[in-house]
């Protein structure tokens, strides 16, 4: 494989981490979330809206593609206590751009009904991720919330994580929203390498792959780390996104693509509102400058706008997995990357660098 690339056109997604704060406490949630800490004021997050609309204003001047999508997380968003103001703030910005800007939430759909309905009506999609360690109390709020949805025929699709020690409850999940005609994407749950609680069972990776372990060595390492680690042996995209690899259609890949040159600028950009860094994607973090890290900082997001305004280098990877980047046009070589035919300005796609 040398050419990767999603099979339909990309917009360009925005993730912005408006408070850290969660009502839950998912046992693979890592960095996910910190209770401990206040959530952000309603001032700067204002401001932070204004620097996504500049920065959405440079990304959509040269797109023939001229599709971008504002996703709010957390931490839990929906728990911020200015969510509503931020949303109505966002639904003025948003009547004013002349591109399509879909305005959408990733949530655990736990809040209570009325926080719920008045955040519904200012949101154009959701994504509902299902925790199969939902507690007593958070579960029938969480399926009364997924089907209220429905009933306002908003978008939505229910991310559901495949817990390995939860399996029957993420069945059930799976059988709740057939049973609806609720939209879900099964997700496997991302972890540490030498964390032993979420890695599966064959059975569970034929459920998810489509296939049964049959390598031998696969087999044995799964003896001595009680089950199959999935994150070594491929991933599908986040978004359910199919792909190009080689002229063939794909839904998974191994993800190793390190040295290789992508495009995961072109698609992504990652805010945390907490720390007020500024990345070019949640987990692959790459800059522009071959380093893994923040791009800028809220502090000084003119420096970050005028870089973009002077152009930037192709984005070459030091990460040895890729992640939430995945789905962005990537190739092996500079040469291989400019015949990729990207859906941003053509210069853009001439600035391969061999760094």
């Amino acid at each position: 494989m040398e050419i990767l690339k999603p099979t339909d056109p990309l917009s360009f997604q925005v993730a912005w981490e408006s408070t850290l704060k969660c009502n839950m406490d998912c046992s693979y949630c890592g960095d996910g979330h910190d209770n401990s800490q206040s959530h952000p004021g309603l001032a700067a997050s204002l401001n932070t809206v204004d620097f996504i609309f500049d920065y959405l204003e440079l990304q959509m001047k040269t797109r023939t593609h001229r599709f971008a999508g504002l996703n709010i997380q957390g931490g839990e968003s929906v728990n911020h206590p200015k969510i509503v103001d931020i949303l109505k703030y966002i639904q003025v910005k948003k009547a004013r751009v002349d591109y399509n800007l879909s305005v959408a939430l990733i949530t655990n759909a736990t809040a209570v009904a009325t926080r719920w309905a008045r955040v519904v009506d200012l949101v154009d999609y959701f994504t509902i991720s299902f925790h199969a360690e939902l507690d007593f109390k958070n579960k029938p709020r969480f399926l009364n919330n997924v089907l209220y949805l429905a009933e306002k025929n908003k978008n939505f699709q229910v991310n559901i994580m495949m817990h390995p020690r939860h399996w029957q409850d993420c069945l059930t999940m799976i059988k709740f929203c057939q049973t609806h005609k609720i939209q879900y994407h099964l997700r496997q749950i991302d972890h540490h390498w030498l964390d032993r609680r979420f890695n599966y069972t064959a059975e569970q990776v034929e459920f998810l792959t489509g296939a049964r372990p049959v390598n031998l060595k696969d087999k044995a390492i799964a003896v001595i780390k009680n089950g199959f680690d999935l994150d070594s042996q491929g991933r599908s995209c986040c978004g359910g996104n199919s792909l190009c690899a080689d002229g063939c259609n794909v839904t998974r890949v191994v993800n190793r693509f390190k040295g290789w040159h992508c495009s995961v600028d072109k698609y992504f950009l990652y805010i945390r509102q907490t720390t007020g860094e500024v990345f070019t994607n949640k987990d692959c973090q790459m800059t522009w400058d071959g380093t893994v890290g923040p791009i800028g900082n809220l502090k000084d997001t003119q420096k970050i706008l005028d870089r973009v305004r002077q152009g930037t280098p192709t984005i070459v990877c030091k990460k040895t997995k890729c992640w939430c980047g995945l789905c962005a046009p990537k190739a092996s070589t500079a040469e291989k990357f400019n015949t990729l035919n990207h859906m941003y300005a053509n210069e853009a796609t001439s600035q391969s660098t061999d760094q």
